[in-house]
């Protein structure tokens, strides 16, 4: 990975942040967001829209206004809300399959005693 021919170590030395944590990031995999913004910070050129969304340039310009300081807490308001929101969803899904399989079972219990008769 390199960002202006960093590598992940020096980027950690100029973010200030653990090596490991970098390369999580990096790579996708597990990270909070109050980490990410901590290092977006340590990199101002670096377009957190882009970093946060895949939207714009990885860098930016210079006639680019710095992301407002609210920008951020709401993207990340909106982040926690959505995520919260999907999480309630899953627990939906999760109880109807719980019901089904619970459906299924008397439908057998059913059919067992039925054959008998």
């Amino acid at each position: 990975m390199r960002i202006k021919e960093l590598d992940v170590y020096q980027l950690s030395v100029l973010t200030q942040t653990q090596p490991a944590l970098v390369g999580c990031m990096v790579q996708g995999e597990d990270y909070c967001m109050d980490d990410l913004l901590a290092l977006l910070k340590q990199l101002p050129d670096l377009n957190s829209r882009w970093v946060i969304y895949g939207e714009g340039n990885v860098f930016k310009t210079e006639g680019q206004q710095a992301t407002p300081e609210g920008t951020l807490k709401k993207d990340r308001a909106a982040y926690l809300s959505e995520m919260q929101n999907l999480l309630h969803e899953l627990e939906e899904i999760e109880k109807q399959q719980q019901q089904q399989t619970h459906l299924d079972q008397l439908r057998s219990r059913i059919r067992d005693l039925t054959k008998h008769i």
